[in-house]
């Protein structure tokens, strides 16, 4: 750079030491880019694990272990009850057969008012008459010129036209 006159120089290479103490500047060199698939796959793993891992480190250690990679010590078992577990044993099977009988005579009746509703309500339908295209067309003749019996453009003069008569 000293072999270059100054006028040469950028206004970046005379002033690189404030440009790049500048916050402006330094962010520049930070662009993030699209997640790669490699990424999403950690992702998902780490939410995986934070979502499933305790009952998969109680059920299955050695699954848990194969999936993070290191070896884990033996968690002594503590079985909790559930509010599912709680809810089958509160909850006989006649309870429900019950309860599905009366969902099903419920859910007839509904059906029954609905089709009668239906019966019950008259649709009036309403016919377009069909045009009779036959009035707007004529038969042609296939062999004969379309413009048969017609003087052009140019041949005006040939017609002869009635001029009004002032009297």
């Amino acid at each position: 750079m000293s072999d270059l006159h100054p006028s040469k120089v950028s206004y970046y290479g005379l002033n690189k030491r404030i440009l790049l103490s500048n916050p402006r500047y330094k962010s520049s060199g930070n662009v993030k880019t699209k997640p790669n698939f490699n990424l999403l796959i950690k992702l998902e793993k780490a939410r995986f694990i934070a979502e499933c891992g305790r009952s998969i480190k109680i059920k299955d250690p050695a699954l848990y272990s194969s999936i993070i990679g290191k070896k884990v010590k033996s968690v002594p078992l503590v079985l909790e009850k559930t509010n599912q577990e709680e809810v089958k044993e509160k909850t006989s099977y006649n309870e429900l057969d019950e309860y599905q009988k009366r969902r099903d005579a419920e859910r007839k009746a509904e059906l029954e008012k609905a089709r009668a509703k239906q019966k019950k309500e008259v649709k009036f339908n309403f016919v377009k008459p069909q045009k009779d295209w036959s009035i707007y067309g004529g038969w042609v003749n296939a062999y004969e010129p379309v413009n048969k019996g017609r003087l052009g453009s140019t041949q005006e003069w040939k017609k002869e036209k009635s001029y009004r008569i002032y009297y």
